[in-house]
């Protein structure tokens, strides 16, 4: 009876030691996942939190819809925003930003620039307010916003440089920090005469994350032949 009860009490004792050493463990991984999560003594040379999470990533500007603007205007940025447009940032500093390549469809490549929306671009609402107006413009006004701007060659009789401005709002990921997701609808300002004339709104605009054809999780295809050779490149 004795011998039972010693060695339950050290069977006891092992499983409280493990659960402690579980514990302290846990707390170990959860400290140094969030230290991988942190920027800390990164230098974020100049940039924004959110900027310097997305210089890396290969990004599109998706077809916009030009509301406001018509005829040869129209016609003109639709020649080279027919497809999504790709772009590369860069961490050099340009004219009216940091600075990009766009790339058209047909492998045409743009000057462009990034960089956070100026003061006054975006409406901001106080919080008795968020519930009166749009959810997108609401969204834009409580997140950061940042801009691409891609300058089109010039129309035929014309020396200016036309330009195209995407202001789209962004935040960090729920489940990843280091993930930066647009959120709503982007809006567009057009220039038709440069970066010297007075912009048009051109209604809603939205860009995306550019990634590869295939599955996130290779063994997802397992049993299923039809989809073992991917997906189609899309958008996130």
């Amino acid at each position: 009876m004795r011998s039972t009860f010693v060695l339950t009490l050290i069977i006891t004792l092992l499983g409280v030691s493990q659960g402690q050493r579980f514990l302290r463990n846990t707390g170990q991984a959860r400290a140094q996942v969030q230290a991988e999560m942190e920027l800390d003594g990164v230098d974020l040379g100049g940039m924004s939190r959110e900027m310097f999470l997305m210089k890396d990533k290969n990004w599109e500007l998706l077809p916009p819809d030009l509301e406001g603007v018509s005829g040869s205007m129209k016609r003109h940025i639709l020649k080279y925003f027919k497809d999504p447009v790709k772009l590369s940032l860069q961490k050099k500093t340009g004219k009216y930003g940091r600075r990009a390549i766009a790339k058209t469809e047909a492998g045409q490549k743009l000057r462009a620039y990034w960089r956070e929306s100026p003061p006054g671009t975006i409406e901001r609402f106080k919080p008795s307010e968020l519930l009166d107006v749009p959810y997108d413009d609401a969204v834009r006004s409580r997140l950061s916003m940042v801009e691409f701007e891609v300058q089109l060659p010039p129309r035929p009789k014309s020396k200016k440089l036309p330009s195209v401005v995407y202001s789209v709002a962004i935040e960090s990921g729920s489940m990843n920090p280091k993930c930066i997701v647009p959120r709503g609808a982007g809006r567009i300002r057009v220039y038709p005469e440069g970066r010297s004339g007075k912009p048009i709104d051109a209604g809603p605009g939205n860009f995306g994350l550019s990634i590869r054809s295939g599955l996130v999780d290779p063994g997802w295809a397992r049993g299923r032949p039809a989809f073992r050779k991917g997906r189609p490149t899309g958008l996130i």
